[in-house]
C-alpha cells in the first residue's frame, strides 16, 4: 500500500506569492508590523531609490520570524486578536534588489533573490538600536512618470488616514485626521463609526487595524467605519474583507443605526426650525422620516413652487423647490393638498385651481404615515374641479399640436373652482382634451406636452406649438378678415424686407370654408 501527503515546493510557492501583493499592500504591511511592535512612532525615508522604514517598537528577538512564512514571532494574544499570519516583510522581497534589517543588536543584508531561493542568510551582530529599521534598496515606483519619493508620498496620505502611530516622511508628519482623539466615534457592533450627516448611509469607507481595506470610493462625506482588530481579511495581503457579503451587510447595518442616532442627538439639540432645515432631507434620505413626525415645521421644498413651477407638465431639469420652512400653524390656516389622477393630464385642471389659489400642494411622498402633515392633507381629483367659461370666441378640433389630441377653445372669461365654493380667474385651463385659452393667454406650452421625444427634450417642437397658440389667439380675436390674415402670417413677412413685394398688393379669395381659394 502507497500513501501520500501534502507537501510544499517552498520556492515555487514563495516565488507565485510575488502576484499576492503590490507595493502599496508592502507599505501597509511595514506600517502594520510596526504597530504591531507597539512604536510610537514611525520614521519612512526615500533617498534615490532606497526605503526606509525605522521604528522605536519592541524590537524582533530572532530575525529569522521575518522570513519565515506563517510564522509571525508575535505573542499568542495578538496572533489571536488580530489573526496576524506572518507575511509582512516576505512582500518587501518583491519589489527591492537587496534588503537591509537592523533591530536590537542584530542585523542581516541579502538580496532579496537569494532569500527567496532559500538561501542562507548571515545574521551578524551590530550596535544596539530601539526598535527596528528595514532598508530596501532599489525600489522602483509603480507609476513609471511618478518618482518613488512622490509615489510614497502620495500613499501614505491613504495609508495613514487613520492609522494610530504617528508616522513622518523625510521628516514630514503624515497627517492623520481620523486619528484625532476628538472625533465624536460611535461604539457599533462592527466597530466604531464616525457619522456625517451631510452624507449618505450608503456611502462608507473602511478601516482595519489602522489601515484602509475594500474598495475606497472617494465620496464627499462618507461615513466612516474602523473595524473591529479580530474581523478576518483575505490573504496574504489582506486588501479585502474574507467574509464580504456578510460582512458588508453587518457594516450597513451598524451605519445605518449610527446614522439614527446622530438625527436623535441632533434633534435633542437643535431648535426644532434648525433640526427642520439641516436634517428634514436626511432623514427622508436615511429612512429615517418618523423622526419629522412631531417637528412642527416642514421645508417649504415639499410643495409646488407655483411662482417657478407653473400648473402643467414638467421634466426633471423643472424642479425648482423652494427655500424655507412653513409651519402646521400656517399649513393648517391654508390647507394642504395632493392631487389623485389616473393619467397625467387630468391632473392638470386640479393643478391649475391650485395654483390660482396659491394652495400648498404637497409633492414629497417619502414622509412617515405618523407625519402631522398626511392628516392635515386634503386628496383632490380632477372630477372635483369645476372649469367655468364664458362665451366661446374661436374653437379649432385640430391645432397640431404635439399632443394631437388636445383641442383649443378660445373664451372671453375662463375660471377654476370647486363645487359650492368661489372660482379663481385663470388664463388658461385644460380640462381633458380641451385646453382652454383667453385672449389674454401668451402660449401656455405646459398645458400641452413635456416635449420628451425617444427620451430627448425637443425645443424647437415646444417654439413651434408656442407659435401655433399665439397665433390661434391673435386669430381669434381678430375682428375682420384683414387682421386673421395678418395674424397669420409667419414673422418672415410681418417682420422680415421682402423686395419683390414692395409695393405690392395682393387680393386673396376664401372658399365659404375659409380655405383659400385664389391669389392675384
Amino acid at each position: 500500500m502507497s500513501t501520500i501527503r501534502l507537501q510544499t515546493n517552498q520556492n515555487r510557492l514563495i516565488a507565485n506569492l510575488r502576484h499576492a501583493f503590490t507595493q502599496a499592500s508592502m507599505l501597509g504591511e511595514l506600517l502594520q508590523n510596526a504597530r504591531r511592535a507597539r512604536a510610537s512612532h514611525i520614521h519612512i525615508t526615500v533617498d534615490g531609490d532606497v526605503l526606509t522604514v525605522s521604528d522605536d517598537g519592541t524590537g524582533i528577538a530572532d530575525l529569522q520570524t521575518l522570513i519565515s512564512i506563517a510564522e509571525s514571532g508575535w505573542d499568542k494574544s495578538l496572533q489571536a486578536r488580530e489573526n496576524a499570519f506572518g507575511l509582512g516583510v516576505l512582500s518587501t522581497l518583491y519589489f527591492a534588489h537587496s534588503l537591509r534589517v537592523h533591530s536590537l543588536g542584530k542585523a542581516f543584508r541579502a538580496e532579496t533573490a537569494s532569500i527567496i531561493r532559500g538561501e542562507e542568510v548571515e545574521v551578524i551582530s551590530a550596535a544596539p538600536r530601539v526598535g527596528t529599521e528595514i532598508r530596501l534598496h532599489r525600489v522602483h515606483s509603480p507609476q513609471g512618470v511618478v518618482s518613488l519619493q512622490a509615489w510614497v508620498a502620495n500613499e501614505l496620505v491613504r495609508l495613514c488616514e487613520a492609522f494610530p502611530v504617528p508616522v513622518t516622511f523625510n521628516g514630514v508628519d503624515i497627517a492623520r485626521p481620523l486619528a484625532d482623539p476628538s472625533l465624536p466615534w460611535r461604539q457599533t457592533a462592527m466597530g466604531k463609526v464616525l457619522i456625517d450627516l451631510s452624507g449618505t448611509t450608503l456611502h462608507w469607507r473602511c478601516f482595519l487595524q489602522g489601515l484602509p481595506i475594500g474598495d475606497q470610493y472617494h465620496h464627499s462625506h462618507s461615513q466612516v467605519v474602523l473595524l473591529p482588530d479580530d474581523t478576518l481579511a483575505k490573504l496574504p495581503d489582506r486588501q479585502h474583507l474574507l467574509n464580504e457579503a456578510e460582512d458588508q451587510a453587518r457594516i450597513q447595518a451598524a451605519v445605518t443605526q449610527a446614522y439614527r442616532e446622530a438625527l436623535i442627538e441632533a434633534r435633542s439639540e437643535l431648535v426644532a426650525s434648525a433640526f427642520i432645515e439641516r436634517h428634514a432631507q436626511n432623514c427622508l434620505d436615511s429612512g429615517n422620516a418618523d423622526l419629522l413626525n412631531d417637528v412642527p415645521f416642514v421645508p417649504r421644498s415639499w410643495f409646488r413652487n407655483w411662482e417657478l413651477e407653473l400648473a402643467g407638465f414638467r421634466g426633471f431639469w423643472d424642479r425648482y423647490p423652494a427655500d424655507g420652512l412653513v409651519s402646521r400653524e400656517d399649513i393648517e390656516a391654508s390647507g394642504v393638498w395632493t392631487i389623485e389622477a389616473d393619467e397625467e393630464y387630468r391632473a392638470l385642471a386640479a393643478e391649475t385651481y391650485l395654483e390660482a389659489a396659491k394652495a400648498f400642494l404637497l409633492e414629497e411622498s417619502h414622509l412617515s404615515e405618523g407625519h402631522w402633515l398626511t392628516a392635515l392633507t386634503n386628496v383632490l381629483t380632477p372630477d372635483q374641479v369645476q372649469v367655468r367659461s364664458g362665451s366661446v370666441v374661436h374653437h379649432s378640433s385640430d391645432p397640431g399640436l404635439a399632443d394631437y389630441e388636445v383641442e383649443l377653445t378660445l373664451v372671453k372669461t375662463l375660471e377654476v373652482g370647486l363645487d359650492g365654493k368661489p372660482g379663481y380667474a385663470v388664463v388658461a385651463v385644460r380640462d381633458g382634451s380641451t385646453l382652454y385659452l383667453t385672449p389674454s393667454a401668451y402660449a401656455p406650452t405646459n398645458l400641452v406636452s413635456d416635449y420628451i421625444f425617444d427620451d430627448r427634450y425637443s425645443e424647437d417642437r415646444e417654439d413651434e406649438d408656442a407659435q401655433a397658440l399665439r397665433t390661434f389667439v391673435a386669430v381669434g380675436c381678430s375682428i375682420s378678415p384683414a387682421h386673421v390674415v395678418e395674424a397669420l402670417l409667419p414673422p418672415s413677412l410681418r417682420l422680415t424686407a421682402q423686395p419683390k413685394l414692395a409695393r405690392a398688393t395682393v387680393c386673396l379669395t376664401f372658399d365659404d370654408d375659409g380655405k383659400l381659394a385664389a391669389v392675384q
